[in-house]
């Protein structure tokens, strides 16, 4: 990791090439962590704004990134996409078990044809 030093050489030689126009973001590693750590110890916790999901199945990944970008596209409000995406996962466990069960017997079938 730089030092603040390092960082200021490494900008002020990005500043002589022309680039003095473009935006940056400098942020303290180590006093960004020590804030976090002290907000935690009052019981304080960012709230999480990120959702990520992990597929054992490249083909299955660009599925679902798909459809998000689908939706995306279809709804351009994001918050609206998110929230109509949300409402059509949010199934009592015995629906979800019956989705998976018919899966289940549809693989079967896809088998026995076979």
């Amino acid at each position: 990791m730089a030092t603040l030093k390092e960082e200021a050489m490494r900008l002020q030689f990005l500043l002589e090439k022309g680039h003095g126009d473009e935006k940056v973001h400098v942020v303290f590693v180590e006093r960004e962590a020590a804030e976090r750590i002290a907000n935690e110890a009052k019981g304080f916790q960012k709230p999480k704004t990120r959702f990520q999901m992990e597929t054992d199945d490249p083909a299955m990944y660009s599925r679902l990134n798909a459809a998000k970008d689908l939706w995306y596209r279809v709804v351009v409000n994001k918050s609206v996409a998110v929230d109509l995406m949300c409402k059509r996962w949010e199934l009592e466990p015995e629906e979800i078990e019956a989705l998976a069960a018919d899966e289940s017997s549809e693989d079967t079938q896809t088998l026995g044809d076979a």
